[in-house]
C-alpha cells in the first residue's frame, strides 16, 4: 500500500473508488469522466494491465529505471522530476505530504507509517477506509456521518 510516489494507496481515489464501490465508484467516475469499468487499481505495486495506474507516468519512470520509491532516483535528490512535483503539490491540496512520507519510507519506518495512514483515512464513526479526497467533503461516502468528527487528524 506504499505507493511509489508516497501516496498511500489505501487513500488513493482510484483504489477506493475500486475497492469500495457503489455510489462513491459512479460519483468518481463521472467526476473524472472515466468509464466504470475502469475505474480499477490494485495498488502500485500491483497494477495489471487493466488498472487506472497502470499509465501513471511515476510508475512507469520508477520501473523502467529499476527502483521501487521515486526516492532512489538521483532525479529526486537533485529536487524531484516534474512528474513527481505535480503529484506532491496535487496531494498537498488534501494535506498530504508525499516528501515526508517517502523520506519515513526511506528511514525504514514504512511499517508504522502504514499503519498510521490506515488509520488516518478511517471514518471515525463507521470504521471504514476514505479516499484522501474526502478532506474537502462534508459527509464520509460509507455512513453519511459529518467528517468534522469522522476522520482522524494528520499526524504533525
Amino acid at each position: 500500500m506504499a505507493g511509489r510516489c508516497g501516496l498511500y494507496c489505501g487513500s488513493c481515489a482510484v483504489y477506493r473508488a475500486y475497492k469500495d464501490g457503489g455510489d462513491f465508484k459512479k460519483r468518481f467516475s463521472k467526476e473524472w469522466e472515466m468509464p466504470i469499468d475502469e475505474v480499477r487499481c490494485e495498488g502500485c505495486h500491483a497494477l495489471t494491465e487493466e488498472c487506472h495506474g497502470s499509465g501513471c507516468e511515476i510508475v512507469r519512470c520508477t520501473s523502467s529505471k529499476g527502483f521501487e520509491f521515486c526516492f532512489q532516483c538521483p532525479e529526486y535528490s537533485r529536487g524531484g522530476c516534474r512528474n513527481h512535483k505535480a503529484v506532491a503539490e496535487d496531494a498537498a491540496k488534501y494535506m498530504t505530504d508525499l516528501h515526508s512520507n517517502l523520506e519515513r519510507i526511506r528511514a525504514g519506518d514504512m511499517e508504522a507509517w502504514l499503519s498510521e495512514s490506515k488509520e488516518r483515512f478511517k471514518c471515525r464513526s463507521c470504521g471504514k477506509s476514505l479516499s484522501s479526497l474526502l478532506w474537502t467533503e462534508s459527509k464520509c461516502y460509507h455512513c453519511n456521518s459529518s467528517l468534522d468528527a469522522a476522520i482522524v487528524p494528520p499526524r504533525d
